[in-house]
């Protein structure tokens, strides 16, 4: 009588020899790169959208200025909103090329992506309309020549991996279409995780202001309380060489009686505070406020910005161009 138990031992190590075969055939033969080099290339591509994704996300209100910095889109609601639906969709790009979940669709649209990123960031350079191509958040800063750079060979690879990539027969799974969503889902939704509130979209830059000051917290040896009474709050940078050009004005208005007392807040630390101060001697407090919050309160504006508050609610808002006593006495 055969040994049936012997017989199922050798079929499963004639079948696991035949799938090693396979594998060995699928992988290793001569016409094999055609398979793992386009999904290596679609995975390193997916793993920097990711990143990319996620430093945009963890500060928001940076990367809509960045944005707002090219001169594509200047309207606060749509650049929001442009700036969220690109996270998304880096999100759903990325962990689509790291399964490589139908690589066909998913590869060309990385490709137009990057041609809008290369279309974008070649605009701000040959413009100069921003010297921060906003790629990486704050985490790496590229100017747009750089940017232009990378742009580029990310799109070469992105386009390599598709002519490279030969469609299989095999059925796409429906575990890698759930991460893709899922993916989506997860990039719509970390921005907020990271602070930036849907209510932030639809407010106007002066009440974003007032929600910020009314719970700000001031670093520095000269306290202030900002939430009674009329004050001129200077939102500038101690490196910004504009307003070092801006203090003779900033000066004078902090000598003028008849108007409110000058405070100026900045995200630099104490080190490059203290330096700021010995070379210069404003006649003004110079604060500091986490830079996140600094950029919130600058929001689309320039520095340095002159805002004029009386009980914690905005009177005026004056970017870039320090106004004279004129016309902050017509808006007190």
């Amino acid at each position: 009588m055969p040994d049936l138990h012997a017989i199922e031992r050798t079929a499963g190590i004639s079948n696991m020899g035949q799938r090693m075969m396979r594998f060995r055939e699928r992988w290793f033969t001569a016409g094999a790169w055609r398979l793992w080099v386009p999904r290596l290339l679609a995975g390193a591509v997916g793993l920097i959208l990711l990143m990319a994704g996620l430093v945009k996300a963890m500060d928001m209100d940076l990367f809509i200025r960045q944005m707002r910095d090219y001169g594509i889109i200047s309207q606060h609601v749509l650049l929001a909103l442009s700036a969220w639906g690109l996270i998304a969709l880096e999100f759903a790009l990325g962990i689509g090329l790291l399964v490589f979940y139908r690589p066909n669709i998913t590869l060309a649209l990385t490709s137009l992506l990057w041609i809008t990123f290369l279309g974008a960031t070649s605009w701000a350079w040959l413009t100069g309309a921003t010297e921060e191509c906003g790629c990486f958040g704050a985490w790496v800063e590229y100017s747009p020549g750089q940017a232009v750079m990378e742009n580029l060979i990310l799109l070469v690879a992105t386009l390599f991996a598709w002519a490279w990539y030969r469609e299989s027969r095999r059925r796409q799974s429906l575990a890698k279409a759930w991460c893709v969503a899922i993916a989506f889902l997860i990039g719509a939704t970390l921005p907020i995780a990271f602070g930036f509130p849907l209510s932030r979209i639809s407010q106007s830059p002066w009440q974003t202001i007032e929600i910020e000051l009314s719970k700000l917290q001031i670093r520095g040896p000269n306290e202030v309380d900002l939430s009674r009474g009329s004050h001129l709050i200077i939102i500038m940078d101690t490196d910004c060489e504009h307003c070092k050009e801006a203090l003779p004005e900033l000066d004078a208005l902090a000598a003028a009686t008849a108007l409110p007392s000058v405070t100026a807040l900045c995200p630099n630390d104490e080190s490059a505070r203290t330096r700021f101060i010995e070379e210069f001697q404003p006649a003004f407090p110079l604060a500091q406020i986490e830079e996140s919050v600094f950029f919130r309160i600058l929001g689309l504006g320039d520095v340095p910005r002159t805002i004029l508050v009386k009980d914690m609610r905005v009177q005026g808002v004056w970017d870039h161009h320090v106004p004279d006593r004129k016309v902050i006495e017509a808006a007190m």
